[in-house]
């Protein structure tokens, strides 16, 4: 049996999260209430998660990849130490990235902003994404 690791994040909503992870191309299951996450062998785990990529979706003998809501309101991700090897820090980069991009445009919106364009911009580690509003 795989342990699970959590991972502290800045992720803060839910919403913009579930987007981002829908966008990278997971399926995802959101409960009001955190339930428990599944192993490879269908059991029951301790850890629970109110935001899941289940397990079938993340590889034949993979458990599933959660993410809770702490007590400061910030998001924990839940990943075995199995599934670490293709969902560690680089994928959850990937998903903080599309997190913001998603956060940016609903916060430009809720002011009444429209996004007219975005460029990426080069950077030592990939790419910057900037976006460009207007009132």
């Amino acid at each position: 049996m795989s342990a699970y690791n959590e991972i502290d994040t800045e992720i803060t909503d839910r919403d913009c999260l579930v987007e981002a992870l829908q966008e990278l191309g997971h399926v995802v299951q959101v409960h009001e209430t955190p339930v428990q996450l599944e192993g490879y062998h269908g059991d029951k785990r301790q850890q629970r998660a109110d935001v899941i990529i289940p397990r079938r979706h993340v590889g034949s003998m993979s458990n599933d990849i959660g993410f809770v809501k702490g007590a400061d309101g910030k998001y924990k991700a839940i990943v075995s130490d199995y599934d670490r090897s293709r969902y560690g820090d680089a994928w959850l980069n990937k998903v903080r990235q599309a997190y913001a991009a998603k956060k940016a445009l609903k916060l430009a919106k809720h002011a009444g902003m429209r996004l007219v364009g975005h460029k990426e911009i080069p950077t030592a580690k990939g790419k910057r994404i900037q976006y460009v509003f207007q009132k």
